[in-house]
């Protein structure tokens, strides 16, 4: 092999370059280099990102599973609260029974005074959407308003709106909700 003096060749191959070319060469193979290791670079990072990302989502969404769970306990504890408690249980008994005259008597108005606070803190909790309306509607209206409409129930209470406004414009709410809907037990319904 015929190598000039300005060549430099490679022991193994045996390619020879002048120095310039080397030079140039280097530069190619160290810039496809530096893009190889950039896209490799960037392929992880995106991995990492879609990886982050997908975790996040996965954490949002047992954030969300974790509430919907405690606001189902809540809202089940409420309603067994409405059968569970004595008081709120006996008034309850007599709003649907024939004893309804029995609402009427004196030793019953702190009864139903508890009664009607529990549907105010429904008609709270549907207001500031952390009871949804529709099934506040379904679970709790029926009762407030056959209490309301009894006059046996209402015997020793002051109906009006100054002492029981949350209640009387949850009623009228749910009348109209109940008024606007096709069917009458909602569809999909959800805590």
């Amino acid at each position: 092999m015929n190598v000039s003096p300005q060549e430099y060749c490679t022991f193994i191959g045996g390619v020879c370059a002048t120095l310039a070319d080397w030079k140039d060469w280097t530069a190619i193979a160290g810039t496809v280099a530096t893009i190889i290791i950039g896209v490799i670079g960037l392929g992880k990072v995106l991995l990492e990102i879609s990886r982050l990302q997908a975790q996040k989502q996965k954490e949002i969404d047992e954030r969300d599973r974790a509430a919907l769970l405690k606001r189902t306990e809540f809202f089940l504890s409420q309603h067994r609260r409405l059968f569970d408690t004595p008081d709120l249980f006996e008034v309850l008994c007599l709003i649907d029974g024939v004893d309804s005259h029995k609402l009427a008597e004196n030793n019953m108005w702190d009864k139903k005074r508890k009664f009607l606070t529990f549907f105010e803190e429904m008609a709270l909790l549907a207001n500031n959407k952390m009871l949804d309306e529709h099934v506040a509607d379904y679970m709790f209206s029926y009762y407030a308003k056959t209490a309301w409409e009894s006059d046996s129930f209402r015997e020793g209470i002051d109906p009006s709106a100054e002492h029981w406004g949350l209640l009387f414009d949850y009623l009228k709410q749910a009348e109209s909700r109940r008024n606007s809907s096709t069917c009458p037990a909602p569809r999909n319904l959800k805590l």
